[in-house]
């Protein structure tokens, strides 16, 4: 045996070696892995002890304030439309956005306008009703017929863009500074609206509600009541030549985009 391994030491030294190399390295391995094991565990622990607040459900009072910040653009113009202070159309539309179902609304421009509308009549001490001429474009006039049609869907902007260019060419200064350029009519003379943003609010609501949701769709049947005559036979028809003059017009505005954001109305109004 003692002559076997001397006889065979290098193989044996090599043997030896290579049997302690695979030790180290299986405790090396082994090593390694409960490494590893222990930051996968620190770090799933650590992930859940700094899991972020975010996934608490907010309140419907948190909900509606972030609603109201991420649509402040629409607030504001509305509150100038309307001339009530900021602050005070947000106080009440979070002391009311329950029974307006503000933070479900589909339409907020129109939700808005409907409500602004109710809480004058209610409410008309929270509102400014001072005369605010206009001074603005046909251009940025347009514009508003074009929003304000969107709100209003059921109306025709062709139509209540022909009549407003037959009635005052959207330029004449008298109706301007009453911010009435449609000819509506009260006492007889013209209506004054606080402020041409308003003045057409009104003119379009009042095509929704008293022509076009009545089933007055065409510019005859609207003409029999906005511009009516008698026939030969005593029956009330729209005058023939404003009829052809309100169709003529329309040629001008028949194939124009309508689509428009709030955005893009006040930018008309810079220019």
């Amino acid at each position: 045996m003692k002559d076997y391994i001397i006889s065979n030491k290098k193989g044996i030294i090599l043997v030896i070696l290579g049997v302690m190399i695979l030790i180290v390295m299986l405790l090396l391995y082994h090593r390694s892995s409960h490494q590893e094991l222990l930051v996968s565990s620190i770090s799933t622990f650590e992930a859940k002890i700094n899991e972020p607040e975010s996934k608490r459900v907010l309140t419907e009072e948190e909900l509606l304030e972030i609603y109201i910040n991420d649509n402040l653009d629409i607030v504001s113009f509305f509150a100038d439309v309307f001339q009530i202070n900021q602050d005070t159309l947000i106080e009440r539309l979070k002391a009311d956005y329950q029974s307006i179902n503000l933070l479900n609304t589909t339409n907020l421009e129109y939700t808005l306008s409907e409500y602004l509308l109710a809480l004058e009549d209610s409410n008309r001490e929270l509102f400014d009703n001072s005369i605010d001429p206009c001074n603005d474009s046909k251009e940025y006039i347009i514009a508003l017929l074009k929003y304000f049609s969107k709100l209003y869907n059921n109306v025709d902007f062709s139509i209540a863009a022909a009549i407003v260019q037959i009635e005052s060419g959207y330029t004449v200064q008298s109706m301007l500074n009453k911010n009435n350029v449609f000819g509506g009519m009260s006492g007889g003379g013209l209506i004054k609206y606080k402020n041409i943003e308003y003045g057409i609010l009104s003119y379009v609501k009042l095509l929704s509600d008293g022509y076009f949701g009545k089933g007055l769709t065409t510019v005859e049947d609207i003409g029999r009541v906005y511009n009516p005559t008698y026939n030969e036979n005593g029956v009330k028809i729209a005058k023939p030549s404003w009829v052809s003059k309100v169709n003529n017009a329309m040629t001008e505005f028949v194939n124009v985009n309508t689509e428009i954001s709030i955005e893009e109305v006040l930018a008309f109004k810079s220019i």
